[in-house]
């Protein structure tokens, strides 16, 4: 292995020690606190942070080089220009100067315009935005930098990603059948986008959002869903009663379901054959997301219609690059509908990117396979451990049938999460371990998950009492187990817990 995520790491310190890392470290909760409240000391000792969440400082340099470093304004380098065009429909911007290239779109809005904020979180959730590395290139043709990243040049690396990635989603699904994007946000918000429109066509405007799911889902579906039709969320993935009553209730104006298998944080994991029998009696589409665990863990593709992943886990395993994918198994025929539309509704990867994912894919399959055994060691660690409250992972009572259908035993990927008996900030702050958003990388990686992803809940009794709905403690920690001697990862662990 290349990185290690055990060890002290400083503020703002990017994991790996590479430009375009996906990582940024958070070692104390004071720094958690501060980058969720803006504090201007706190993030100044970041220089980047996760792509979609933090702009990156090349394509912050190439906004003010496109802009001739005019004051009181704000930009945004849009990868599609139909996407600049959407959000300034959506929100009703005016006044607003865009300049179209090639490569990319330029939006620029006056610094203290109130859309500023919408469309930020615009870009956060649907990863419209571009690439660090076509910003890289940009400088570098400019003739603004000394040096950048070197990458190994292939005639066709799409294709070599596609290959591992669909060997890895099974016999139903091709190389062919394959979409990839910028991101996996940018992959879901291009499905869903365009089954909305889909479904709209045929008088269906329900969508189960089926579990807790991640952030950017929830609000994407959020996004697309407001205007003609209303998303109906079922916290319990395995309460078989409950999804029956709601078909029983909406019947054939269910659009589709939503949910993730396992889910993200809990990885609980619902009872997809009855979904599919539901959905099948209604003609609603399904549509799964396994990135928590892989698609090579859990074998879902045989009955879903599509399945959204985002390759910046596992297949970006350096943890240096972003990409999403959606494979439409050639045995549906609802999934196989919207592949072209999604074709022309998605952010391709670029280049730099697609060479970048070329060179680590080849070891996405051993990747996975080391992690899972590292994973069940540290799993029956913390489950045995007095100071740890709560484990959720692949094979947790209640959800472990349903995953075990999909992905047999000893399967749990490299993710799980985990409450403690004793002080959240005191166990934080002694753990020795990266701390920092994102899963999947060959590095350890510890996530205060509620923090990072849902900070404003925190702050309001209706937002604790959501987080208790789900069952989603404020202090829960996600940790993704990477390639370092599982001995010394159990033992980073186990003095932070004493």
């Amino acid at each position: 292995m290349k990185t290690s995520g055990l060890g002290r790491f400083s503020l703002g310190q990017p994991v790996p020690a590479r430009t375009h890392a996906v990582c940024v470290s958070l070692p104390r909760v004071e720094d958690l606190i501060g980058y969720e409240e803006k504090d201007p000391k706190t993030l100044g000792s970041m220089p980047t942070g996760y792509p979609r969440f933090v702009r990156h400082p090349m394509i912050e340099r190439m906004i003010k080089r496109l802009s001739h470093e005019q004051s009181g304004k704000r930009g945004y380098l849009f990868s599609r220009a139909e996407d600049c065009a959407e959000v300034i429909d959506t929100y009703g911007i005016e006044d607003a100067r865009v300049i179209e290239c090639q490569t990319h779109t330029l939006l620029e809005l006056s610094a203290a315009a109130a859309a500023n904020a919408l469309v930020s979180s615009y870009f956060q959730h649907t990863g419209c935005g571009i690439s660090s590395r076509l910003a890289e290139d940009f400088l570098w043709e400019q003739g603004l930098l000394e040096n950048r990243e070197v990458v190994s040049e292939s005639d066709d690396p799409e294709s070599r990603i596609k290959e591992v990635i669909s060997r890895s989603h099974g016999p139903e699904v091709g190389v062919h059948d394959l979409i990839l994007a910028s991101s996996g946000a940018n992959a879901f918000h291009a499905l869903f986008k365009s089954a909305v429109k889909r479904a709209n066509r045929r008088g269906k405007s329900i969508w189960i959002r089926l579990g807790w799911l991640y952030l950017d889902t929830i609000e994407a579906m959020k996004l697309h869903s407001s205007k003609d039709g209303k998303v109906l969320e079922i916290l319990e993935v395995a309460n078989a009663g409950m999804i029956k009553n709601v078909f029983d209730e909406h019947g054939d104006r269910i659009a589709g379901v939503v949910t993730e298998f396992p889910t993200n944080p809990l990885l609980q994991s619902g009872d997809l054959q009855l979904i599919r029998e539901l959905c099948d009696q209604n003609q609603s589409l399904l549509v799964i997301d396994p990135t928590m665990v892989s698609p090579k863990n859990a074998r879902i593709t045989g009955i879903a219609d599509v399945v959204v992943n985002s390759l910046t886990k596992y297949a970006g395993w350096e943890g240096d690059v972003m990409m999403g994918s959606l494979a439409f198994p050639r045995s549906s025929s609802a999934g196989r509908e919207l592949f072209e539309e999604v074709s022309g509704v998605v952010c391709p990867p670029y280049r730099g990117d697609l060479l970048r994912l070329a060179e680590q894919v080849p070891f996405y399959e051993d990747f996975i396979d080391r992690s899972n055994a590292s994973s069940m060691e540290v799993a029956q660690f913390l489950l045995r451990h007095p100071a740890v409250k709560k484990v959720h992972w692949a094979y947790q009572d209640g959800f472990a049938r349903n995953y075990e259908r999909f992905a047999g035993g000893d399967h749990p990927g490299c993710t799980l999460s985990f409450e403690t008996k004793h002080d959240f900030e005191r166990f934080y702050n002694r753990l020795a371990m990266l701390k920092s958003p994102s899963f999947g990388t060959e590095f350890s990686n510890c996530c205060p998950y509620v923090y990072l992803a849902h900070y404003p809940l925190i702050q309001s009794d209706q937002g604790r009492k959501s987080l208790r709905a789900a069952g989603i403690s404020p202090e829960l920690f996600r940790l993704s187990v990477g390639l370092e001697p599982v001995g010394e990862i159990i033992d980073t662990l186990d003095r932070a817990l004493k």
